[in-house]
């Protein structure tokens, strides 16, 4: 059996067994390799050639379950020997009898094509990609990359020998092309394995996979769910890759990233999506978080992300919500970014998936939607999508930071009340009128500054939630913050300005599902309720003591929940830093009570000390 036929073997194998692992795990393709899966078994089915380089990276991610059935995938470098330089898909044309007067000849940077008139060759003229008719010179014209297409639809014209002579090279170029792309993969594989051991921060079994299916591909969307480590996968492939590491996300998460990077140990540049620096002159990988936000072709920061794109040696796209609205015309840019096939043609796309024509209202409108699942099965080799429920190996509760990105009016406001506290802390300290009780006031003063500002994003951030088709819970220390975000959200809420049969009310819609996002004070709402429906809590703020921040997120972490649960604990300034760290100390320090290697909590930092550090 040769190579190929035993990469055939494998796939046919594979899609034999597959229901996508809706049912059983380890039988077949994965979820998100079974569109492909599928496609390669009916295209060997049919006959029809396979990118078996391609095929066989896929494969090797089940050579245990091969193995199992008696295939032994080959290695890469007994593929590329066995590989011969492709012929040119001229050669039939040579054999076939050639037809008086049908030729195709080069006419500048184009491929001409002549006969003398017959409308049944004038039809299929007018199906090749690109054909334009040249009244003056009577033939049809495409463009040189329609060349096979052209042969293919004409096999008895008579071909022009320099472009068997350019196609035989540019075939010969493609072999060699292919031959060290394989090689660049293996060495790029074998970086990645010996990355991984040496990390200070294990990965999870889809973080691996995830990484690697990155590195496999160089140019892909990364839409995980929230909380499955999407700049985690993409600065580790990124650091196998070996090149120069550039990150463009939003400005406020620009922290963030720098930790991430630390613990990846690689080394980034970070601008935000207003600063997208120009595209250098040496190898490097671009990672795009929040990659939505290039989600329209006339803005300007999105024409600075695909310049900067086109150049990069390898581009991960990461975006939990690659369809903003459901609009598959948001979908593009992305696509275009990574150099997926379907972005070729605008057009085309928009025509097909966007439902575009022209409109009473205006020439051209693509924000429809069509053919979803065409699109869904065409772009599943670029895009991995995977949700919390479907990655088995997460432990029962992730706990994330994330930075709160204000506008900047909120950044004022909140700016403008620190400078008050701080001058009146400093003044009152300083005059010896100032006790616990005084401090605390102060505190909670600023940290409702600090609710009221991060509103905004943490409406974003549901909204990403709700258009990933989840539900989510969000909790703040203030009512009229909470009030704002469940408007905004059109949300249920459970705050102290309702009454027990309002609350049972919003909680029996958000568990039935007829909600899909409910808003609660820590005070009202962390305490004797159930709201399992939700994978995902945001505590806009968080409470003084981390017993209370355990109980707001238990709503959600307790008998009922059948999946991971993520708690996304939103900080929009140094306060909130501040609160956050306080909390950890004291928890590490309750635990040790509880494991009975501590006899006191001594030691745990105050509210007075923590007023020092953030209004001193």
């Amino acid at each position: 059996m040769t190579n190929t036929e035993c990469i055939h073997q494998a796939i046919l194998f594979l899609a034999g067994r597959c229901d996508g692992a809706r049912t059983n795990d380890g039988a077949g393709f994965s979820k998100w390799d079974s569109g492909w899966g599928h496609e390669a078994a009916d295209r060997i089915a049919a006959g029809q050639p396979l990118n078996l380089a391609s095929a066989l990276r896929v494969c090797t991610k089940y050579r245990k379950q091969l193995e199992r059935g008696g295939i032994i995938l080959p290695t890469a470098d007994a593929l590329i020997a066995e590989t011969p330089t492709p012929k040119t898909t001229v050669a039939p044309a040579q054999t076939a009898p050639p037809r008086a007067g049908l030729t195709i000849s080069r006419r500048g940077s184009l491929i001409a094509i002549s006969f003398p008139y017959d409308p049944a060759l004038v039809e299929i003229a007018r199906g090749l990609p690109g054909r334009r008719f040249d009244g003056e010179t009577k033939s049809w014209t495409v463009p040189a990359s329609a060349l096979d297409a052209a042969i293919a639809a004409f096999p008895q014209a008579t071909i022009d020998p320099a472009i068997l002579a350019d196609v035989e090279a540019a075939r010969a170029k493609e072999a060699a092309d292919a031959q060290g792309a394989a090689a660049r993969l293996a060495a790029d594989i074998a970086a990645l394995d010996a990355i991984i051991p040496t990390l200070s921060r294990p990965m999870f079994a889809h973080q691996d996979s995830g990484a690697r299916w990155l590195v496999e591909r160089r140019a892909a969307i990364l839409a995980d769910d929230m909380g499955l480590g999407k700049s985690f996968q993409a600065l580790i492939a990124a650091r196998a890759l070996g090149h120069r590491v550039i990150v463009i996300a939003p400005a406020g998460l620009r922290i963030n990233w720098l930790r991430e990077a630390e613990m990846a140990e690689v080394t980034i540049e970070v601008y935000s999506w207003a600063k997208c620096p120009e595209p250098i002159d040496e190898p490097y990988t671009l990672i795009a978080d929040e990659a939505h936000y290039a989600q329209n072709l006339k803005a300007a920061r999105t024409k600075k992300f695909l310049a900067l794109a086109d150049k990069a040696a390898a581009i991960f796209a990461l975006t939990g919500t690659p369809i903003k609205n459901g609009r598959p015309v948001n979908l593009f840019p992305l696509l275009l970014a990574t150099r997926h096939p379907l972005a070729a043609d605008r057009s085309a796309y928009e025509r097909r998936f966007c439902n575009a024509g022209p409109t009473r209202w205006s020439k051209w409108d693509a924000t429809g939607a069509a053919h979803l699942d065409e699109l869904h099965r065409k772009v599943s080799d670029g895009m991995l999508r995977r949700m919390k429920s479907e990655c088995l190996d997460l432990p029962e509760k992730i706990r994330v930071t994330r930075k709160a990105e204000l506008s900047d009016a909120a950044r004022t406001m909140y700016e403008t009340v620190l400078h008050e506290k701080q001058s009146e802390y400093r003044r009152r300290k300083a005059a010896g009128e100032i006790g616990e009780a005084d401090t605390l006031v102060l505190m909670n003063h600023l940290r409702h500054a600090g609710s009221i500002a991060k509103i905004e994003s943490a409406v974003e951030m549901a909204e990403e939630i709700l258009e990933q088709g989840g539900q989510v819970v969000l909790f703040t220390g203030f009512t009229d913050s909470a009030a704002q975000i469940a408007d905004a959200l059109g949300a249920g809420r459970i705050t102290g300005a309702e009454d027990s049969a309002q609350r049972q009310a919003a909680i029996d819609a958000f568990q039935s599902g007829t909600s899909k996002a409910i808003v609660c004070t820590l005070g009202a709402g962390n305490v004797g309720i159930t709201l399992t429906a939700a994978q995902t809590v945001i505590l806009v703020d968080r409470p003084w003591t981390p017993g209370d921040a355990i109980q707001a997120e238990d709503r959600l972490h307790r008998i009922g929940q059948h999946g991971s649960v993520l708690a996304v604990w939103l900080q929009a300034n140094g306060a909130d830093e501040a609160i956050d760290q306080l909390l950890q100390a004291k928890n590490e320090r309750i635990e040790l009570v509880l494991a009975g290697k501590r006899k006191t909590l001594r030691g745990v930092g105050s509210i007075a000390e923590l007023a020092d550090v953030v209004l001193g």
